[in-house]
């Protein structure tokens, strides 16, 4: 037992002296501000510190197991669609290599591999990107539910499988998945390609009947991305059924307007390179760690999918219903953000928002004194109320600064609003509802809105957001013949997603890529491609707040 007790007394010492280096790391750091290991910042400036102080700074990473383990998932960052040099990788390779047992080294590589840790950690949980930075409406949940970051760390550090434990605490679910397959795909793809897909040159339209060399470049392209078999045919320049049946598939999965022909607008996107698929790929799994908390910790909610131009309900995780969705014109993007939905109301009324009375309904009016009759609109007083006479105005000299007069349009199905909406309060005077313009939800391309979202099937949605057997077809359609306004409460507030995602991952006929028709996904790629950045979640006390070295 003595021989046993002296023989440990060697690590005993080597532990005390790293843990003496790191102490003076922190207590030096809490007098100037400044932390650092091997010469190289550490951003974690707040959570790394107090983590080492639970352990009354005792080195975190003994075991050459978990140490390895780091760096091989950091390693491979970029199956997360993120860059392992931000996690500081390279010098960890290189560290490892040279710490031995002197403790200014083993201190530092100790810290260094804390502080990737939590830069991997805070990426996964919120991703690299703030979404707030890029736009300012965002306001989805950016917290940790209330779990103390150092306790994640150091679950993580004393965990038997770091990949395992961050995947059992983050619980994404099966479209980060699939994305994540994706990738995985897309990658191979590109270098089995050299790197991207054969491409088609311009030319005439090509139809099903067609014989034209750039048929055989077709039939090249089109099997190298899966969409057509690489069976052998008699005449490879004919362009014939099974060829026109694979464009299609390509079409839909595109979301392009399906006729079966190659025209210009098909040809652009087959000749869009693999890097741009697997860059989109990237952003859009991006997105979902902005908002896997909003979707994991709510097992009903709507989504619209902008990009998409769909509206779901899910339920119990399960997209239970969707259908088409018109959002706003490319001038006025409908916003992405999350609200509560409160209540539906049939035959409403629609007041014209201020921004549409700025810049459509007065210049209307003043282009045209019958307008207002045309759309069966009222002009009310702000302050009294009170109806007033459109021909009292001296409409050449009104402006829309100070326009003391609310225009709301009566109901009717041609109503803005057609026969219902579906309000979740907010800033934006956003919301769901019927339409008279149903001609456009056969439209591809669906961006004809000033910003809310009209949906192609509104009463079967009005059903089920009252959930209700009172509220079934046959009461709403009596309520629509009466004429009047009625307005009906949920049973419980519904949350309401509007995102947008230009990648969907799953689906009957495989992954489909979506125009990025607000041209939102650049920025995100610029940021997800620069140097590391660290911002704090929302819910971190002050003296946890982590931020950019």
């Amino acid at each position: 037992m003595i021989c046993c007790v002296f023989a440990a007394l060697p690590v005993m010492a080597q532990d005390a002296a790293v843990s003496e280096q790191i102490r003076q790391k922190i207590e030096r750091f809490r007098s100037t501000g400044q932390i650092s290991a091997a010469g190289i910042d550490i951003a974690s400036r707040q959570v790394l510190p107090v983590l080492y102080e639970r352990r009354s700074y005792r080195p975190a990473w003994t075991k050459p197991q978990r140490i390895d383990d780091l760096i091989q998932m950091i390693g491979r960052a970029e199956e997360e669609g993120l860059l392992p040099q931000d996690y500081h990788y390279d010098d960890l390779v290189r560290l490892r290599k040279q710490a031995g047992n002197e403790p200014v080294a083993v201190a530092d590589l100790d810290m260094l591999l804390t502080d990737s840790l939590i830069r991997y950690g805070y990426h996964q949980n919120f991703g690299k990107v703030n979404p707030g930075e890029l736009d300012s409406n965002w306001n989805l949940t950016r917290n940790l539910g209330g779990r103390d970051p150092v306790d994640l760390i150091q679950g993580a550090v004393d965990s038997n499988g770091i990949r395992d434990y961050i995947s059992d605490v983050l619980r994404r679910g099966p479209y980060y998945r699939r994305l994540k397959e994706l990738l995985a795909e897309y990658r191979a793809r590109a270098a089995k390609e050299g790197g991207g897909y054969p491409s088609v040159p311009a030319g005439p339209t090509l139809r099903r009947g067609m014989q034209d060399a750039r048929v055989v470049l077709l039939r090249t392209r089109l099997q190298a991305s899966g969409d057509l078999d690489d069976a052998p045919v008699a005449n490879p320049g004919l362009f014939d059924q099974k060829l026109e049946q694979a464009v299609t598939r390509f079409q839909q999965n595109a979301n392009i307007d399906v006729d079966g022909a190659v025209g210009a607008g098909t040809l652009a996107a087959m000749n869009v390179s693999l890097q741009s698929r697997i860059d989109q790929i990237r952003v859009n799994m991006e997105r979902i760690r902005w908002i896997f908390r909003d979707i994991r910790d709510n097992s009903d909610f709507v989504i619209v999918n902008i990009a998409g131009f769909k509206t779901m309900l899910v339920r119990d995780h399960k997209v239970v219903w969707e259908t088409r969705a018109q959002v706003g014109r490319t001038y006025r993007k409908t916003p992405v953000f999350r609200a509560d939905m409160k209540y539906a109301q049939f035959n409403p009324t629609w007041t014209v928002p201020p921004g549409i009375l700025r810049r459509d309904i007065i210049p209307k009016i003043k282009n045209d004194p019958n307008y207002l009759a045309e759309k069966d609109m009222r002009l009310l007083d702000n302050k009294t109320g009170k109806v007033v006479d459109p021909d009292s105005i001296d409409w050449a000299n009104v402006s829309a600064r100070g326009f003391p007069y609310q225009v709301v349009q009566q109901p009717g199905p041609e109503n803005a609003l057609g026969e219902v909406k579906f309000i979740f309060p907010n800033s934006h005077f956003v919301f769901l509802h019927d339409t008279p313009h149903k001609e456009h939800f056969d439209d591809t391309v669906r961006t004809f809105s000033s910003g809310c979202i009209r949906i192609q099937h509104p009463f079967e949605f009005a059903e089920l957001m009252l959930n209700d057997p009172q509220w079934n077809q046959a009461a709403i359609q009596k309520t629509l013949e009466s004429g009047k306004t009625k307005t009906v409460f949920l049973k419980k507030p519904m949350p309401v997603l509007l995102l947008y995602w230009t990648v969907v991952p799953m689906g009957e006929d495989g992954p489909r890529f979506l125009s990025d028709v607000y041209d939102r996904d650049g920025p995100i790629l610029k940021a997800l491609n620069k140097p590391f950045k660290f911002v704090p979640p929302d819910d971190l006390p002050d003296w946890m707040q982590d931020s950019a070295s």
